[in-house]
């Protein structure tokens, strides 16, 4: 049976057609391709090899080596010459020294450096008072849009909110008019209630796949109050850290070296209204194990194959 059906979180349609995770393709688990090199000779993002980085922006040392650091971009979405009409920077974070490492075999304490690091640059750019929202994210391999093996994520700011947080925020805010709450708030006590999609919860954190994704399998991170990203306290970080390092490793054992998106969603910035009361900051991880092709694309409507409960059984922790 097939159903259309609208997005927990953004209001996207979303076509369910669950025999469509029979298709072949869904069903390949991928074999671990991952480099037992810690140091690649021509690798720009290798410890060692700092004469290929024109601009470090921040670095976070560790026994007087850098462990993770962030760099300008060489090729940027966006920069800040004065002729362009859209401006903003454009930094790639190197999540790691190592050339082998990847979130599937990072330590908490090697997440927990990266974490500081999202949450340095996030408050640096935003000190613009042009910049409207920061985009955090992170491409795992070529399947997903990486362009380097070494670990990278990338932070972009932008003079403009992207059109889909737009939506989420005018979704936010007609629930709170409606009904007086955070709409955040009521999804956590229901998905607690539910149980069947959470994959773990904590005091700070819910981790769960909402029951309408528009892409099949969606994780998020939910943080459980409405403190901005650049806010939130090292002993968070903390914690979420070990989520991270927990998850990954939960994804590792179902799916093997699988590609990988992870993007965050957070309130606006220099914007009289933000959201604040409305609104919760959370990261979303997309597995590309999942496929979309020329349908989703030409139409904007995206085809859910597998229940969001089946796949939250196999990822729950403790």
């Amino acid at each position: 049976m097939k159903e259309l059906a609208t997005d927990t979180l953004n209001g996207s349609k979303v076509i369910i057609s669950i025999d469509r995770k029979n298709r072949p393709i869904d069903n390949i688990v991928i074999e671990p391709s991952i480099t037992n090199k810690e140091y690649e000779k021509k690798c720009p993002f290798c410890s060692g090899n700092e004469k290929y980085i024109e601009e470090e922006t921040f670095i976070i040392n560790k026994d007087e080596k850098w462990i993770v650091k962030s760099v300008k971009n060489k090729y940027p979405i966006i920069d800040d010459n004065e002729l362009n009409k859209v401006r903003g920077e454009h930094d790639v974070i190197i999540d790691n020294y190592k050339h082998n490492s990847n979130f599937y075999n990072m330590s908490k304490e090697e997440f927990y450096y990266l974490l500081l690091i999202y949450k340095k640059r996030f408050k640096d750019l935003k000190e613009d008072k042009k910049i409207k929202f920061v985009c955090l994210f992170k491409n795992y391999l070529r399947d997903a849009g990486a362009s380097l093996m070494h670990p990278h994520s990338q932070i972009i700011s932008l003079p403009f909110v992207p059109p889909i947080l737009e939506r989420e925020y005018e979704i936010c805010e007609e629930f709170y008019k409606k009904m007086g709450i955070n709409m955040y708030d009521n999804l956590i006590k229901e998905e607690l209630e539910n149980k069947k999609r959470v994959i773990y919860s904590d005091d700070d954190f819910l981790v769960f796949i909402p029951e309408i994704c528009r892409f099949t399998g969606d994780i998020v991170i939910l943080l459980k109050d409405n403190t901005y990203f650049y806010d939130i306290d090292e002993n968070r970080l903390e914690n979420l850290s070990v989520i991270m390092r927990k998850l990954f490793t939960k994804l590792y054992k179902e799916y093997g070296n699988c590609p990988f998106n992870m993007y965050l969603h957070t309130h606006p910035v220099n914007q009289k209204n933000d959201y604040k009361n409305k609104y919760n900051v959370h990261f979303h991880i997309v597995l590309r194990k999942f496929n979309f092709g020329g349908f989703e694309l030409s139409t904007g409507i995206y085809v859910s194959s597998e229940a969001s409960e089946d796949i939250a059984e196999k990822l729950k922790f403790n």
